[in-house]
C-alpha cells in the first residue's frame, strides 16, 4: 500500500481520471444507480441539509411559527484520536510531520516527530444550524429559503491570566445564504460550499474540514451569488450551474494573510485587488434508480490575484465528480482534478506559488511562479447489512504538485497521500457510532543546484478515530 502512494502522479493518473469519466457517462445513458447513502453535501435546499456521516436521522426537528417554516438540525460530536507520528492539524490531520524533525521538549531534550504519540480528545467540530422558509409555498413564484450553520472550530483566544488551554474554542460561521426557487431555477447569494468538485468522503473525523483536504479533495466555503438550472430529459436530469464567488487566496508563500488582531474583511487580499471574482461552472448528469440517484459532473473554476504592478497569476481548475454503483451494494464516489494556483482551496498541498524572496531595492518577490497540480480522490461504499444500519468505507486520495514548479523556499510540499478505512453503525435513529483509520504520506523536495534533486525528508501517520455523533 505504501509503495502504490508513493508513485509519482504522472499520465496515468489523468488517463485514469479521463476513463472513469467516460465510464460514468456511459453509465448515465441507459440507467443507474443503487442505494446511495449519503446526503448530498452540496447545492441542497435548506430543507434537505446535508448531515456528516451515511444517514440523517428520519425524523426532523422543524415547525411552523405564523408564515415560516423553521428546522433546527445539528451534530454533536465526540472525536478521541490517537496517532503513532506527529501530524499537521492534530485533531484533522492534513499530512505527517516529517519524521526526522526534532521537536523541543520541556526538559530542554528533543525527539524525531515521528517519535511523537498524541492522544487527542475534541468536541469542537460539534455543528449546529437551522434552515427558514415559507410554510405555504406558491406555484407560480419565487420561494425564498435561508440557511444559517455554524460550528465550534473557531479561533482560541489568549487570555493573560488562565492558561491558553483553558479558553475555549469560538463559532464559527460555516453556511449562510439565502436562496430563491421557481420550478427549475434556483438563485443563492450568500456563503456556500463553493460550485468546484462538490463531494467529500464520508468521515466524522473531519468535518470542520473535509477528509483529504490538501491530499487531493478540493474544497471551500465561499460568499457568492449562483444561479441554478435543472432540465429534464425523461428520468435524467441534467443541472447547470455558474457562480461568481469571492477571490480569496490567503496564500503563505506571499504574506497574503491577516495581520494579527484583525478582521480578514478589513486587509484585502491579493485575490480581492485583483478586482476579478472567481468564476467557477459545473455541470451535472444524473438519473434515479431504486430510490437513489446516479450522478457524474464535471466543472471548472478561474480566477487571478494581483503580485505586482500590473501582475496578476491566474487560478484555474477543471475537475470530475462521479457517484456510481458497481454492484447492487457496492458504491464508488470521487473526484479528480488538474489545475494551477489552487491554495484557495488547499490544493497543491497548500501551496498556491512558489516564490523566493529577494532583498533590493525596491523589494521584489523574484522568481515567482505558479504551482500546477493534480490529484484526487476514490471512496468505496460498502452497506454491510441490509437496513443501511452498518456501512463500510474504504478509500485513498492523493495530490501531486508538479516538482518543476517548486523552489528552494520554506519547505516545499511535493507529494500528500493517504488511505482510510471507516465502519459506522447506527445504536440508534439518532446516534451513529464510527472507527475510522487512515495512513499519510507525506514527502518533500531537496534541491540541487536551485533544481529539484532528490527527495527530501519525508513523514508518515497513521492515525486512529473514534466518532461518537448525536443528530437531530
Amino acid at each position: 500500500m505504501t509503495k502504490f502512494l508513493a508513485k509519482p502522479l504522472g499520465s496515468t493518473w489523468y488517463r485514469a481520471c479521463t476513463g472513469l469519466l467516460g465510464a460514468g457517462l456511459t453509465l448515465l445513458a441507459p440507467a443507474a444507480v443503487v442505494g446511495q447513502t449519503q446526503t448530498p453535501q452540496y447545492g441542497t435546499a435548506p430543507q434537505e441539509v446535508a448531515y456528516p456521516g451515511p444517514m440523517p436521522p428520519s425524523e426532523k426537528a422543524e415547525g411552523t411559527f405564523g408564515p415560516l417554516k423553521i428546522r433546527l438540525y445539528g451534530t454533536l460530536l465526540l472525536n478521541i484520536a490517537v496517532s503513532d507520528s506527529r501530524v499537521d492539524g492534530q485533531d484533522i490531520p492534513l499530512w505527517a510531520s516529517q519524521d526526522s524533525v526534532l521537536v523541543p521538549l520541556p526538559d530542554g531534550s528533543t525527539r524525531r516527530a515521528g517519535e511523537l504519540h498524541d492522544l487527542v480528545f475534541s468536541a469542537r467540530q460539534s455543528v449546529l444550524g437551522f434552515t427558514l422558509s415559507r410554510a405555504n409555498q406558491t406555484a407560480s413564484g419565487w420561494n425564498p429559503s435561508a440557511a444559517l450553520e455554524l460550528d465550534f472550530f473557531g479561533s482560541r483566544p489568549v487570555d493573560i491570566r488562565l492558561s491558553q488551554a483553558r479558553v475555549f474554542n469560538e463559532p464559527r460561521l460555516r453556511l449562510a445564504y439565502l436562496q430563491l426557487e421557481r420550478g427549475m431555477w434556483k438563485i443563492v447569494a450568500g456563503q456556500d460550499n463553493v460550485i468546484l468538485a462538490p463531494l467529500d468522503p464520508v468521515s466524522l473525523s473531519h468535518v470542520a474540514v473535509p477528509l483529504g483536504a490538501t491530499a487531493g479533495n478540493l474544497w471551500g466555503r465561499l460568499p457568492q451569488v449562483r444561479l441554478d438550472h435543472t432540465h429534464k430529459f425523461g428520468e435524467t436530469s441534467a443541472l447547470f450551474q455558474f457562480g461568481i464567488l469571492r477571490p480569496v487566496f490567503g496564500d503563505p508563500a506571499l504574506s497574503d494573510l491577516p495581520a494579527a488582531g484583525t478582521a480578514v474583511d478589513n486587509n484585502p487580499g491579493f485575490g480581492e485587488r485583483s478586482t476579478h471574482p472567481f468564476y467557477q461552472a459545473r455541470v451535472a448528469l444524473s438519473r434515479p434508480m431504486m430510490g437513489s440517484t446516479a450522478t457524474v459532473g464535471v466543472a471548472g473554476h478561474y480566477g487571478k490575484e494581483n503580485v505586482g504592478n500590473g501582475r496578476n497569476l491566474d487560478s484555474w481548475a477543471f475537475a470530475f465528480d462521479l457517484n456510481l454503483p458497481l454492484l447492487s451494494r457496492l458504491i464508488l464516489r470521487g473526484e479528480g482534478f488538474v489545475g494551477s494556483n489552487l491554495v484557495s482551496f488547499q490544493g497543491g498541498v497548500l501551496q498556491g506559488v512558489a516564490a523566493v524572496s529577494v532583498a533590493g531595492p525596491p523589494a521584489r518577490l523574484d522568481p515567482i511562479q505558479r504551482i500546477g497540480t493534480g490529484g484526487g480522490w476514490v471512496e468505496l461504499v460498502v452497506p454491510v447489512t441490509l437496513d443501511n444500519k452498518n456501512i463500510f468505507y474504504a478509500g485513498a486520495g492523493t495530490d501531486d504538485p508538479r516538482d518543476k514548479h517548486l523552489l528552494p523556499a520554506a519547505v516545499p510540499r511535493a507529494k500528500n497521500s493517504f488511505v482510510w478505512a471507516s465502519l459506522f453503525r447506527k445504536l440508534t435513529d439518532e446516534v451513529t457510532l464510527a472507527f475510522e483509520w487512515s495512513n499519510w504520506q507525506f514527502r518533500t523536495e531537496a534541491f540541487a543546484g536551485g533544481r529539484p534533486g532528490p527527495r527530501g525528508p519525508y513523514g508518515s501517520a497513521n492515525v486512529f478515530n473514534l466518532a461518537l455523533a448525536y443528530q437531530f
